[in-house]
């Protein structure tokens, strides 16, 4: 998808690697991968009580399990595209500071 500021997103970069599907509620983990909030605490849930937590991309591991945080940028950037439209540049400024 491109925008009127020249720059072009692809839609992987807004896809949750577990569910192939774009990103519901984004949240980022620790290493840096994003996936849907349900997606990541279904794959964490079916490791059940551990003391170790891993990514499903890096196989990075976690002590204890992440506090998970929605990530701003990639919900507002993907609710932008599900309308058709992008954020405009005063709301990509904020998003990015």
């Amino acid at each position: 998808m491109d925008n009127q500021y020249g720059v072009t997103l692809d839609r992987e970069q807004f896809c949750c690697s577990v569910c192939l599907d774009l990103l519901k509620e984004p949240v980022t983990i620790h290493c840096g991968h994003s996936y849907c909030r349900s997606c990541i605490e279904s794959c964490w849930d079916r490791q059940g009580e551990r003391e170790e937590y891993s990514c499903p991309q890096c196989r990075e591991t976690f002590h204890p399990r992440p506090v998970l945080k929605r990530n701003n940028m990639l919900a507002e950037v993907r609710g932008a595209s599900a309308l058709g439209s992008v954020p405009s540049k005063s709301r990509i400024s904020k998003v990015l500071s």
